[in-house]
């Protein structure tokens, strides 16, 4: 992402992104099965293969962290194109 885009990514992150998913009724409880569904497979891993679940967790987060970025990249190149 640009210098501009990286500011507004931020912005939209600290000042919209939360009423965004809060006018989806369903995320709050998307949220709360996948806490509860990590913390299942948590329990059945054992301690031998803690560490292997944290780095699938932690790529997995890094993926989605990506991926937003990039959703978001889309949707202001796609917005600059309906202004011209």
């Amino acid at each position: 992402m640009t210098d501009l885009m990286d500011v507004l990514y931020a912005y939209a992150q600290d000042y919209m992104l939360r009423g965004l998913l809060d006018r989806e009724p369903e995320y709050a409880n998307v949220c709360y099965c996948a806490g509860r569904q990590e913390q299942a497979l948590r329990e059945l891993v054992g301690e031998e293969n803690k560490e292997h679940l944290e780095d699938l967790l932690e790529e997995r987060n890094l993926m989605s962290f990506y991926e937003g970025q990039a959703y978001f990249a889309a949707g202001f190149q796609v917005a600059l194109e309906l202004t011209r």
